[in-house]
């Protein structure tokens, strides 16, 4: 006589966690999944986690496009929030190269071994420190300015030269992310030293000169209790922030 084997029916709780179980797998497998992992890596800086909630990389990451074995320039780096959170993006096959990260104690014991520190420089001086790091025409799938455009104008170091520079590096369909303090949009840099806010509709307007295409907006950083006329440090890292993208 044939032994039949009777299978128990699932119940609720075990419906739910092979769903959940499923969903965590395909997540791993797409895009969504790649931010996921970047953002909660386990060799992140448990430090850092403290600023997500005001920097939302789960919501500005993706907005970046930025995938795994790209190869990004970072510039102000500074004390290295988002250069971890690209070097863990971009993974071993890519590399993210930092300029004034001041903060190398991230890169001790090659923890972040994709990060490839550009030796500090004024920004007339880039190009020749791409040079000398071998980065040639075409080469960055990405360009990221966080928060730092408007100190670039605010110590003289924006050019005609540099914005070619950059966009002579970033390949054809690359992208030049930009986020920073929104002051009045059409208030241009009238407040980039006492509140250290720029307009966003100058940047919008400068990049596009320079030869880059605007190619999108973020709404993730917004802050619509921002009247722009106080610093930003006044709303404790939840100022209004723009963030655009534009293309090569």
């Amino acid at each position: 006589m044939d032994h039949v084997i009777k299978l128990r029916p699932l119940n609720h709780v075990s419906v739910i966690t092979i769903l959940m179980l499923s969903l965590a797998l395909s997540a791993e497998g797409n895009e969504d999944g790649l931010y996921f992992s970047a953002v909660n890596h386990p060799e992140r800086l448990k430090s850092d986690f403290a600023y997500d909630e005001k920097r939302k990389p789960l919501n500005i990451l993706p907005f970046t496009q930025i995938s795994e074995g790209d190869q990004v320039l970072e510039l102000g780096a500074g004390g290295g929030y988002t250069t971890e959170l690209l070097s863990w993006l971009v993974g071993k096959s890519g590399r993210v190269y930092a300029h004034f990260l001041y903060q190398k104690e991230r890169l001790a014991d090659n923890r972040l071994s994709n990060v490839i520190p550009l030796r500090d420089h004024p920004l007339n001086e880039h190009a020749q420190v791409l040079s000398e790091n071998h980065i040639e025409s075409n080469q960055f799938d990405a360009i990221v300015l966080f928060f730092v455009l408007h100190d670039i104008y605010l110590n003289n170091e924006m050019s005609e030269e540099l914005l070619a520079t950059l966009k002579n590096a970033l390949k054809p369909g690359g992208n030049l992310i930009i986020l920073d303090n929104a002051a009045e949009p059409d208030s241009g840099l009238a407040h980039i030293g006492d509140l250290h806010r720029i307009g966003e509709h100058f940047v919008v307007s400068e990049m596009e000169k320079a030869g880059f295409v605007y190619d999108g907006q973020s709404d993730a950083l917004r802050n619509p209790l921002d009247d722009h006329t106080k610093p930003w440090g006044v709303y404790g890292g939840l100022q209004d922030r723009f963030a655009y993208r534009f293309k090569k």
